[in-house]
């Protein structure tokens, strides 16, 4: 796998997917991000498998593959790259990151550790940002802060119509 990507965009990605990343000790590919590239795409995936979070970026793919990556040292490394391009580079069971007169190498972890996460078959719905922050604000209070019954601390969202109801 080999790909170019900007710092910032990059460094977004990663933080974004990586706050799905858990701690959990019965699977240390958890404790990583799993990195997809298919000619120019670049999906990152964080999970603790009751929350995943993916980001899809655009960046220079020029071979493709699948790696998982600590996600917390990938981070710190990009974050402290400077401004401009950043080029990964897998070969085995090692990456290289390199960026201007910086040249990181670490090892990965087997991608076929990583859970296999299923695409949801539900109903797509887009929404405005501004529009769901201000549901959620008016429904969120209705939510129970006591994790006797988990159940109760969430806010479900159901598909209705042309839009999404927030109960």
């Amino acid at each position: 796998m080999k790909f170019r990507c900007e710092r910032d965009v990059l460094l977004d990605a990663l933080s974004t997917a990586g706050r799905a990343v858990g701690g959990r000790a019965g699977n240390i590919a958890l404790s990583g991000l799993h990195l997809e590239l298919k000619g120019d795409q670049l999906r990152v995936t964080g999970s603790d498998l009751d929350l995943t979070i993916s980001q899809e970026l655009t960046v220079g793919g020029h071979t493709d593959g699948v790696v998982v990556i600590p996600s917390k040292l990938i981070a710190d490394i990009v974050r402290a790259l400077g401004a401009g391009a950043v080029d990964v580079v897998v070969d085995g069971d090692e990456v290289q990151i390199t960026a201007g007169r910086s040249e990181f190498s670490m090892r990965t972890i087997p991608a076929d550790d990583f859970p296999r996460l299923g695409t949801p078959s539900a109903t797509e719905v887009t929404l405005n940002s501004a529009d769901l922050t201000e549901a959620l604000k008016q429904v969120v209070k209705a939510a129970s802060s006591d994790d006797s019954r988990p159940i109760l601390t969430g806010v479900l969202l159901a598909p209705e119509g042309e839009g999404l109801r927030l109960v």
